[in-house]
């Protein structure tokens, strides 16, 4: 390799974008991979960082396995630096993926070990005493202690981590010696702010490269690279246009961004929003939704936004996740339509599973991310020559107050 590139690995395509996109920020070219398959074929030499989804977060114990194989195709293309991008909020298979990732990394790394802090103090998610809090309040007794898909049953971190040593923030020598001579292999270390983030951070530098990262955004934030950086992207060339908002997330929150978004500026916005039960009844009503579909998006040229509620089905349709992934893959089979039959500038990406899909139904693998157009919504560019620059966004489900499709619009 030309360049020793930086690969993080994260569990869903939003966590794998939002973090990827503050290296971006800082200079080092970027490239998101839409799916890790597509690893395999990579030249990583195209850019100082590549960012990838496993989409493993609610897998269990089978993140282990997706975890491992993504790193692995990284190590084989000669990747000597790893990121392991975990939820702040420490929901789904947290645990098995840091499993998978040491079993990776060992194959290159004998002696591997992993430095784990989910913690985010600008967003208000912090660990104190080995305990997980988000705006003070302990993770379980938040939404996502009662997250529909991947619920967050304990505050404590080692009780989430079992195979862990819970360390407070020290100072760096101290934080060095007390890893290298411990013969356990995981260590949640607290962080009530952004300087015991930045001490990490420099922990992580002094051990070396056996260390696998393992955090949040807030993390990857304050690690050390190991590459040259580029030109940062000029953010006032960029224009939304036409933009095709597809919301598939099961959080309230991205329904009320949406909410606050037709009520003031979007009034006029195109709003398709079909009954879930319509979505799950695909083979019926498919070519139906599309005919409707296809009469509003040519009625104007504005916005158009396609959205639907899985929460809002009888849970005897089958679990929320089933139901989620269901509805996922249908709303992106019209979103999909919307970009075949009329011209779109952008995409606005409500929820990981959607997103997902979306770009894998366009025969998108991967896109250059550029920075945020508000903070945690990162930009990224199709260079793929069918939608070439075509820009995207992509927003995870519970993220940001309910102005922030109103602010993304008004860009």
């Amino acid at each position: 390799m030309a360049k020793s590139s930086l690969l993080v690995v994260a569990d869903d395509l939003t966590g794998a974008n939002d973090t990827g996109v503050m290296f971006a920020g800082k200079g080092f070219s970027t490239i998101l991979k839409t799916n890790a398959q597509s690893l395999v074929n990579t030249n990583f030499d195209k850019a100082d960082v590549f960012t990838v989804s496993t989409d493993c977060r609610a897998a269990r114990e089978n993140a282990i396995n997706a975890t491992y194989d993504a790193i692995l195709a990284g190590i084989k293309n000669g990747v000597q630096q790893l990121y392991l991008k975990i939820d702040s909020t420490m929901r789904g298979s947290v645990r098995y993926q840091i499993a998978g990732a040491l079993k990776a990394w060992k194959t290159i790394y004998p002696n591997a070990k992993a430095v784990i802090c989910s913690a985010y103090p600008e967003m208000g998610r912090t660990i104190e005493d080995g305990i997980l809090y988000v705006n003070g309040i302990p993770v379980e007794d938040t939404p996502s202690g009662k997250d529909a898909i991947c619920p967050v049953l304990s505050s404590r971190m080692q009780e989430l981590l079992p195979e862990s040593v819970a360390l407070q923030i020290t100072t760096e020598d101290e934080l060095v010696n007390t890893i290298m001579a411990s013969s356990a292999e995981q260590f949640v270390i607290d962080a009530r702010t952004e300087e015991d983030l930045v001490i990490i951070g420099n922990v992580i530098a002094k051990i070396g490269s056996s260390i696998i990262p393992v955090g949040s955004a807030g993390l990857a934030n304050r690690l050390h690279i190991q590459s040259h950086k580029s030109d940062i992207v000029c953010r006032d060339s960029i224009s939304l246009g036409r933009s095709l908002v597809l919301v598939t997330s099961i959080h309230e929150t991205s329904q009320q961004q949406v909410d606050e978004y037709i009520s003031h500026a979007g009034g006029s916005s195109i709003v398709f929003n079909p009954s879930p039960l319509q979505l799950l009844n695909h083979e019926v009503s498919s070519n139906a939704l599309k005919h409707q579909l296809s009469a509003l998006i040519r009625s104007s040229k504005d916005n158009v936004i396609i959205r639907a509620n899985p929460t809002k089905v009888d849970a005897s349709e089958g679990s929320i996740n089933s139901v989620a992934r269901t509805l996922a893959k249908d709303l992106a089979e019209l979103a999909l339509f919307c970009l075949e039959n009329e011209h779109f500038d952008s995409l606005i990406l409500f929820g990981g599973d959607g997103a997902a899909t979306l770009l894998e139904k366009m025969d998108v693998s991967e896109m250059r991310l550029l920075f945020s157009i508000v903070p945690g919504v990162p930009l990224c560019r199709i260079d793929d020559p069918k939608y070439q620059g075509l820009w995207v966004m992509t927003k995870s489900g519970g993220f940001g107050n309910k102005n922030l499709l109103r602010t993304i619009m008004e860009k």
